[in-house]
């Protein structure tokens, strides 16, 4: 199924009406604001649809994603997403309910984003020469601002590297195999393992112990990851992780990679200056 197939059938009649008209081709998000025009971005570009959504329109596309049973995906809507078939994610806003210092719940939900899921097959070629030298894989960071292919090329790179090696996902956001239902819903290598929605300090040692991966792959590293990185790099076993930054610098000023650092031996830094995914610099 196509991604329009896909996620139109998740929206009320009148707004699926009017995004039958849409090209999906570029198209990366479909937002629903409470009292205001439903809104399309792509492309660096936003377009206002003749349709102003209301809280009905909101909570039926509650129901639709939830398949009716919204306590099913409690687990899912505390982290402000739900993840659908073909990878695709509905964000989620609305008021915070708060219990033990974390998120239990999110109530009188206002805003609803569709985030249009692309797997691009291919898009770490330019990047496997460095990431993999003389068959050894390199410890590898990531940096670039949101949006700019991060999480994209760390999804082919654990493909690719997949297809050979065990890898093990750690998965805490649910964007890099973008599992529903247990299933990956993205190509993330024939020998690669995914735990989703587990935190990297707790689910890279849990991975370590279980699943005696090669490569551990995993997104956004921030203080609290740094030890269990440390521990993975101290039993032999590769990493490769995303961390947000304008470049190398300022990760280092906002993440405590002391210790860890020098390990990296390839760092890849990305913009948006020829669109998603422009490689700026290879260290």
């Amino acid at each position: 199924m196509t991604a329009k197939e896909q996620i139109i059938p998740k929206l009320p009649d009148e707004i699926r009406r009017l995004l039958e008209r849409e090209d999906f081709t570029r198209l990366e998000e479909i937002r629903l604001r409470s009292q205001r025009q439903v809104t399309l971005y792509g492309a660096g570009e936003h377009k206002r649809l003749p349709h102003t959504a209301t809280r009905s329109d909101i909570e039926r596309t509650l129901q639709l994603v939830s398949g009716s049973s919204v306590y099913a995906y409690i687990d899912e809507i505390k982290n402000c997403f739900i993840t659908l078939e073909g990878g695709h994610r509905v964000g989620l806003c609305g008021r915070a309910v708060l219990h033990g210092g974390g998120v239990a719940n999110i109530t009188h939900v206002s805003g609803v984003n569709f985030r249009v899921a692309r797997q691009v097959p291919g898009a770490a070629n330019a990047v496997m020469p460095f990431v993999v030298k003389d068959g050894e894989v390199a410890n590898t960071l990531i940096i670039s601002p949101p949006q700019c292919g991060k999480t994209t090329l760390l999804r082919d790179l654990a493909r690719q590297i997949g297809g050979s090696r065990k890898v093990s996902v750690i998965d805490e956001r649910g964007e890099i195999a973008a599992s529903h239902n247990g299933v990956p819903q993205h190509d993330v290598g024939e020998m690669t393992d995914v735990l989703d929605l587990c935190p990297k300090a707790i689910g890279i040692p849990l991975m370590l112990r279980s699943m005696s991966p090669e490569v551990i792959v995993t997104d956004e590293i921030a203080d609290c990851d740094v030890s269990a990185v440390g521990q993975a790099l101290s039993c032999g076993v590769k990493i490769i992780a995303t961390a947000h930054g304008d470049d190398f610098r300022q990760v280092l000023r906002r993440v405590r990679l002391d210790g860890v650092i020098d390990e990296f031996g390839c760092i890849i830094t990305l913009s948006r200056r020829h669109g998603p995914g422009t490689v700026e610099k290879i260290n």
